[in-house]
């Protein structure tokens, strides 16, 4: 549990300049600055930064896109699109902000109706608590 007064710890799963492909699972709050080509399962928030290029399917709690992504996306609380998002593909979330300026290009599905997550069907569990990744990184 966090302290009342302590945001909290954001993980950086891939950083500026750097790429990774893959699949990312984690539990908590990530963020993506880099280029990232793959799947996102995850029980949190995940951050997808300005200067990100993101090519994946993604399921995670909450979604924020400040950056680019092409590929499907569930949240399953809210997803939320900067100003400076570019999305090209298909929006699920109970709760969808869009802001000013942001650009989709594709279909958003919006409203209360819950889906269970693909991970908890396939599975029947959440993932550990650990961050985890596989695949394959490039360096810049």
């Amino acid at each position: 549990m966090t302290p009342p007064n302590r945001q909290p710890a954001i993980a950086r799963l891939v950083d500026p300049g750097a790429s990774f492909e893959g699949l990312i699972s984690f539990r908590g709050h990530a963020r993506i600055d880099g280029d990232f080509t793959g799947s996102v399962m995850a029980w949190g928030a995940l951050e997808i930064g300005e200067s990100a290029v993101v090519r994946a399917s993604i399921e995670v709690d909450d979604l924020v896109v400040a950056g680019s992504l092409e590929g499907d996306a569930t949240a399953r609380r809210r997803l939320t699109l900067a100003p400076t998002a570019r999305v090209r593909g298909v929006l699920r979330a109970p709760s969808l902000a869009l802001a000013e300026g942001c650009v989709v290009d594709g279909r958003c599905e919006a409203g209360s109706a819950r889906r269970e997550p693909k991970a908890a069907r396939d599975r029947g569990s959440e993932p550990d608590s650990k961050p985890a990744a596989r695949g394959r990184t490039r360096a810049p």
